[in-house]
């Protein structure tokens, strides 16, 4: 009788605080970042127009998830120092959730500000220099599918991809 009692009191003590919600606390997710699988590789950089690197530049990505349910934060893994010619690049992010079917496009640079601004030329930046270095995508909780692409800028007309292999990724979006 004594150990049926115990076991009894036991199973109480243990099961109605889990039923209260007592003890039990929210997960939360700690943020985690990793580097898509395919790192962009840019097409042939070649003088005068060329920014520094060598011929063939390797631009790994990062990605960035559990910050919030759904969205998904890209950048450059390592930002480049400012060139002279970096204004004219660009990166363009596609994304498609593969669960749910949401699908969006995001531009963003990967190269830092401009140390030395001269305001006084009366150029406005360019398009690419307002990028951001990281954009944030509300992809939808599930699989994502990422491509990356190299963009370059000549004069005022549209940007072309000069990518020799796009970044590709997939990432599970918490």
């Amino acid at each position: 009788m004594r150990k049926s009692l115990r076991r009894a009191v036991l199973a109480v003590v243990l099961v109605v605080p889990l039923l209260l919600g007592v003890g039990a606390g929210t997960a939360v997710a700690s943020p985690q970042t990793t580097l898509l699988q395919i790192p962009v590789v840019t097409g042939f950089q070649i003088a005068p127009g060329a920014v520094p690197g060598g011929l063939f530049q390797t631009i790994p990505i990062q990605a960035t998830v559990g910050e919030e349910p759904g969205v998904l934060k890209i950048s450059a893994a390592n930002i480049a120092p400012y060139a002279d010619q970096y204004p004219y690049r660009s990166l363009g992010v596609s994304f498609r959730n593969l669960d749910v079917g949401l699908r969006g496009t995001a531009s963003l640079r990967h190269w830092q500000d401009n140390p030395n601004p001269d305001p006084a030329d009366g150029v406005p930046p360019t398009r690419n220099e307002q990028l951001p270095p990281q954009v944030t995508l509300p992809t939808g909780v599930g699989w994502v599918s990422v491509t990356v692409t190299h963009y370059r800028d000549y004069g005022n007309g549209a940007p072309y991809a000069d990518t020799l292999i796009a970044g590709q990724g997939l990432i599970y979006v918490p």
